[in-house]
């Protein structure tokens, strides 16, 4: 048993670690692209934060599916904005995202008792190598996938599938806010560099 929980903590500092690496990433090619082509990141920018309808729009397509643009992204394009406007968003975004996920859980509940989509799942979206750490690391792996650059919209559909109790999936998918919260904060702190 102590073993199995020091793989998890090795597997959530491992992803955590890779988080942050992440975000210095992003914020690195943020900082590059907007300096060396200005006007085309402006117009980018400003098409999307200008109207934050169409962002949350983007958001919400971007999380339903595993992600495509990073939460972070959307946080950096608002940080010009004043601090209630950018806390807002930010707010706005969480809830997005646990919307999304709780999407995805709720498809992946109905489709889970479909064979034919399972198989398709399975091959397409390497489902197997999330269902191997659910089964190793049980709830721990909604966690992980909440807090770090883990497909949170693809673990949340592998929950569903699986017929996890909704209630149980909510509690450790509000895991979400935490990493909403947190790099909110160092995106807002670093908006002078960005």
């Amino acid at each position: 048993m102590a073993n199995k929980n020091k793989d998890f903590y090795n597997y959530f500092s491992q992803n955590l670690i890779k988080g942050f690496v992440y975000l210095l990433v992003l914020i690195g090619l943020v900082i590059i692209f907007k300096s060396t082509f200005k006007s085309q990141y402006d117009v980018i920018e400003h098409a999307v934060s200008d109207s934050y309808y169409l962002m949350f729009f983007i958001f919400l397509i971007s999380e339903f599916f595993v992600g495509i643009l990073p939460p972070e992204l959307f946080m950096i394009w608002s940080s010009d904005d004043p601090w209630h406007y950018y806390l807002t968003a930010v707010t706005t975004m969480t809830l997005v995202s646990l919307f999304a996920g709780w999407l995805n859980y709720r498809i992946g509940k109905r489709l889970g008792e479909k064979e034919f989509f399972m198989n398709f799942v399975k091959k397409r979206l390497k489902f197997d190598k999330y269902q191997q750490r659910y089964e190793q690391y049980g709830s721990g792996l909604i966690i992980v996938s909440a807090l770090t650059p883990l497909p949170f919209a693809l673990v949340s559909m592998l929950t569903g599938t699986l017929a996890y109790p909704q209630k149980k999936y909510l509690m450790f998918a509000s895991f979400r806010i935490i990493r909403f919260v947190v790099y909110g904060i160092i995106v807002w702190n670093l908006e002078g560099v960005i």
